[in-house]
């Protein structure tokens, strides 16, 4: 966003850094691999991915009904319901 004369540098200095299969073996043993989106190609292969072991899709989905949940909220006359405890 406004640094697009900086992408070939960026290109150049993070090639090699793309999180693979390879890279993945360094990690615990149970490694997940997470992404906020949007995915570049250069910082993750698709095998890793499109693998078992990216939850990027459910992680997304989560993130859809948070964001859901509060433009209900924000446009609409809808006020959750919060009891206050009683003492």
């Amino acid at each position: 966003m406004g640094l697009e004369e900086e992408k070939e540098q960026k290109l150049k200095d993070f090639h090699g850094y793309q999180i693979t299969m390879q890279t993945g073996k360094v990690a615990a043993p149970d490694w997940t691999f997470l992404h906020c989106l949007p995915r570049k190609q250069e910082e993750v292969d698709d095998e890793v991915f499109y693998s078992q072991r990216s939850l990027v899709f459910p992680e997304a989905e989560n993130r859809k009904w948070t964001i859901m949940g509060l433009m209900v909220s924000l446009l609409t006359e809808c006020t959750p319901q919060i009891l206050k405890p009683r003492f």
